[in-house]
C-alpha cells in the first residue's frame, strides 16, 4: 500500500515537472545581448576585473552581434585596449544592415500605406539599434515615435518600453527608467477599454523599476501578479523574474503570506519545485527555522545580488534585513534564549551572535536585552507580562519599535529647531 502511494506521488511530481517544462519550452526568447549588461557590470567589480573567461564571453557576444557602439562604450568603461580594425569591421556591418532597413521602409511607403506595416519597419530598426548598443540613436528614434501622435498608441507604448530597456541595459539608469514608467502608465491609462497585454507588461517593467528604487513591497505584489501571465521576455527571461519574485517576497511579505504566495501559488510553486530548487531552499530553510541552512542560502544570494547591476546597490541592506528577520523569528518564540543556543542554530560563534543582536537592539530594530553574565537574550515582549499579557509578541515588538523611533526623531527635530532658533532673527 505504501509503495503504491509513493509511486502515485512520484507520478504526480513527474507530471508537474513535465507540464512546467513544456510551458518553459513554449516561452518567448530573451535577446542574447540583455545578458551582456550583467557580464559588463561584473567585470567592473574588483574581484572579477581579471576574469578572462567572463571577458571572453562578453567579447564573443559583442563580435557575434556586431555591437560596434557598445564595444566602444565597453572599452572606455572597463579600460580595455581599443581595437580599431574590429570596430571598423563591425561598423560596416551595422551600416549595411541599417541601409537595408531604410530601403525596406522606403519600399513600404511607396507600395503601401498600411500604418501597422510602417510601424513594423521602424520597430525593427529600433530593435536593431538596441541590439548593437547604440544608445544615442535608439533613444532618439524611440522618443520621436513616442511624441508622434500619428503613430498608433499601442506602438507608442512599445517605444516607451524600449526606452525603459535602453536605460535598464545601459547601467540601470533609474531616472530614465522612472520617466519611461510614468509615460507608459499615462499612455496605457489613456486607452479606452484598456489593453490587458500592455497592462500586464507594465507590471513586469514596474516590478523591475521598484527593485531599482528599493521598494520591495511594491515589487513583491507586482511580480506575484505577473508570474502566471508573464510575457515580457524582451526585458528578462522567466528565471530572472522568478528570482526577483522570491527575493522581493522574502523581505517584504509577512510570514503568513510567504507560503501562500510562493509554495501554493500555481506557476510559482511549479517553478520552485522543478527548476529553481535553490530558491525554494532559501525560502523553506527560513520558514522551517533551519537557520544555519538559511545563512548558507543567504550567502549565495548575496553573491548573486552583488553581480546583478539592478540589485547591487541594495545587497548590503537586503542581507542585513534578512538576518534581522531571522533573529526576530527565533526570538519571538521564547521569553529568553541562550546565546550559545542561538549561535548553534545559526551555525556561527556566540560572539558573532552577541555583536549582531546588540547592534540591532541598540538601533531599536530588536526589542530585547542581553544578559552577558548569564549569556542569554531576554525579549522585551516578556519583560512585563502583566502589561502585555493580552498582546501578541509580534504586535508589542512593532509597537515598541514605533515608539522608540518616534522619540528619537522627535529629539532630532527639537535639536534642529534649537539650532535654527539661534541663528534666526525674530
Amino acid at each position: 500500500m505504501q509503495e503504491a502511494i509513493e509511486k502515485s506521488i512520484n507520478a504526480l511530481k513527474e507530471a508537474s515537472t513535465s507540464m512546467f517544462s513544456n510551458m518553459v519550452e513554449g516561452e518567448g526568447v530573451t535577446p542574447a545581448y540583455m545578458q551582456m549588461a550583467h557580464w559588463r557590470f561584473t567585470l567592473k567589480l574588483p574581484e572579477y576585473q581579471g576574469d578572462k573567461e567572463l571577458k571572453e564571453k562578453l567579447m564573443t557576444g559583442i563580435k557575434q552581434g556586431n555591437m560596434a557602439p557598445y564595444y566602444k562604450e565597453v572599452c572606455a568603461d572597463l579600460g580595455w585596449e581599443f581595437d580599431t580594425k574590429l570596430y571598423d569591421e563591425m561598423s560596416v556591418a551595422n551600416t549595411k544592415r541599417l541601409e537595408e532597413l531604410e530601403k525596406e521602409h522606403e519600399n513600404n511607403v511607396m507600395d503601401e500605406e498600411d500604418q501597422s506595416q510602417l510601424c513594423g519597419v521602424w520597430q525593427s530598426k529600433l530593435d536593431y539599434l538596441c541590439s548593437i548598443g547604440d544608445r544615442e540613436n535608439a533613444t532618439t528614434l524611440a522618443n520621436s515615435k513616442v511624441d508622434d501622435k500619428t503613430v498608433p498608441k499601442s506602438h507608442r507604448i512599445d517605444a516607451v518600453f524600449s526606452l525603459f530597456r535602453i536605460s535598464f541595459f545601459h547601467g540601470c539608469n533609474i531616472k530614465g527608467m522612472s520617466t519611461a514608467i510614468e509615460k507608459a502608465t499615462e499612455l496605457i491609462e489613456g486607452i479606452s477599454g484598456g489593453d490587458w497585454s500592455a497592462r500586464n507588461k507594465l507590471k513586469a517593467y514596474e516590478g523591475v523599476w521598484s527593485l531599482a528604487i528599493r521598494d520591495f513591497t511594491r515589487a513583491a505584489h507586482l511580480f506575484v501578479d505577473v508570474v502566471p501571465t508573464f510575457e515580457s521576455y524582451e526585458l528578462a527571461d522567466f528565471g530572472t523574474i522568478i528570482r526577483y519574485t522570491v527575493l522581493s517576497c522574502m523581505i517584504a511579505l509577512p510570514r503568513c503570506d510567504l507560503r501562500k504566495k510562493l509554495m501554493l501559488h500555481g506557476v510559482m510553486a511549479q517553478a520552485l519545485h522543478s527548476q529553481y530548487q535553490d530558491l525554494r531552499e532559501y525560502f523553506v530553510s527560513l520558514y522551517d527555522g533551519r537557520y544555519s541552512d538559511f545563512l548558507v542560502c543567504l550567502a549565495r544570494i548575496e553573491v548573486e545580488m552583488k553581480r546583478d547591476p539592478l540589485l547591487h546597490p541594495h545587497y548590503r541592506h537586503y542581507v542585513q534585513e534578512m538576518r534581522l528577520r531571522a533573529y526576530k523569528q527565533i526570538l519571538q518564540a521564547y521569553r529568553s534564549l541562550s546565546l550559545d543556543y542561538m549561535a548553534q542554530s545559526f551555525g556561527v560563534t556566540s560572539e558573532f551572535i552577541e555583536r549582531e543582536v546588540a547592534r540591532f537592539a541598540a538601533a531599536g530594530r530588536l526589542q530585547c536585552k542581553i544578559d552577558s553574565v548569564a549569556g542569554t537574550v531576554i525579549t522585551s515582549a516578556h519583560l512585563d507580562d502583566s502589561v502585555r499579557s493580552k498582546e501578541a509578541p509580534e504586535a508589542s515588538l512593532d509597537r515598541n519599535i514605533l515608539y522608540q523611533t518616534t522619540v528619537k526623531r522627535g529629539d532630532i527635530l527639537l535639536n534642529r529647531l534649537k539650532k535654527l532658533a539661534r541663528v534666526m532673527d525674530f
